[in-house]
C-alpha cells in the first residue's frame, strides 16, 4: 500500500491530516516560504522548525511526524547537527528528514544513527544545496546516493523532481521506501505541501502539483464579505451579540 505524507506547520493543519488519516506528517523546510515569506528554504532557523514541530506534535498526538533539519544546522559541526536533531526529536519529531548524500551528510546521519535517531535521505532536487531538475543522464549518480543512504541507516528517501524512469528503477533497486515529489507514481509513496495543494499558497505552481482546493481566493471572498458587512452594520447581528 501507498504511503501518503504532507506537510503542516501549524497545530489546525495537523488535526485535520491526522482526522483525515494520512501516515506521515512533514514539518518541512518549506515552513520558509508559505509562513514567513522567504523566497527559498534556506532562510529558516532551528527555532522556527522547533515551534513549528510542538503545534503539529500538539494537534497530531499519535501521527509519525518528519522534520527537516534547516541548512543553518547542517553547516555546522557534526556534534552540533547531533544537538540540533536531538532538540527536534525532544520538541516531537520521530524522524529528521537531512538533504543530499555528501560525504559530511553521510557523516551526520551515521553519527545520528548512532545516537538511535531514525534518518529520511532527500536527493534529487535539493532546495538546501542543488536547485535544479534532475536530467536522465544523472541516472548513475542519483543511484549511487541512494545507495550511500541506505548503506548508512535512512528509513527512506524522498526523490524530489526526478525523471519518473529513474525513480521507479531505484524503487526497485532499493531496499527501503521511496516518497516521490514529482518523480512519477512508481514511487512507494508521495508527499506534497499542504499549502500548495490546498489553494493556500499560490505563488508556487511546479508541474508535479495538484490542488485539490482553492483556499486562497475562498480566504479572499470570506473576507471581503466580512469588511462588507461590519462596514454595512450587518455583522454583528443580535444573533452574534451578547
Amino acid at each position: 500500500m501507498k504511503i501518503t505524507v504532507l506537510t503542516a506547520y501549524d497545530f489546525n493543519t495537523a488535526r485535520a491530516l491526522a482526522d483525515a488519516g494520512i501516515d506521515y506528517i512533514l514539518v518541512g523546510d518549506s515552513l520558509a516560504m508559505v509562513a514567513h515569506g522567504h523566497q527559498n528554504t534556506k532562510k529558516i532557523s532551528l527555532g522556527q522548525m522547533l515551534a513549528s514541530t510542538r503545534a503539529v506534535r500538539k494537534g497530531a498526538p499519535t501521527t509519525k511526524i518528519i522534520t527537516d533539519i534547516p541548512l543553518s544546522e547542517v553547516q555546522k559541526s557534526k556534534d552540533q547537527v547531533l544537538d540540533a536533531a536531538k532538540k527536534i526529536i525532544t520538541a516531537g519529531a520521530n524522524i529528521i528528514k537531512i538533504e543530499n548524500a555528501s560525504k559530511e551528510t553521510i557523516e551526520q546521519i551515521k553519527l545520528l544513527r548512532d545516537n538511535n535517531i531514525y534518518v529520511m535521505g532527500h536527493i534529487g532536487y535539493t532546495p538546501q544545496s542543488y536547485d535544479k531538475p534532475v536530467l536522465v543522464k544523472e541516472r548513475d549518480e542519483l543511484f549511487a546516493s541512494a545507495h550511500k543512504l541506505q548503506e548508512a541507516g535512512v528509513m527512506g528517501i524522498v526523490l524530489e523532481m526526478i525523471p519518473a524512469v529513474i525513480a521507479k528503477e531505484l524503487t526497485e533497486n532499493l531496499q527501503i521506501p521511496t516518497i516521490g515529489i514529482g518523480a512519477g507514481v512508481h514511487c512507494s509513496g508521495q508527499v506534497l505541501v499542504s499549502d500548495d495543494m490546498l489553494g493556500r499558497y499560490n505563488l508556487f505552481e511546479p508541474k508535479f502539483l495538484k490542488r485539490y482546493a482553492n483556499q486562497y481566493s475562498e480566504s479572499v471572498s470570506a473576507f471581503r464579505e466580512y469588511i462588507q458587512e461590519v462596514k454595512e452594520e450587518k455583522f454583528p447581528s443580535q444573533e452574534h451579540s451578547y
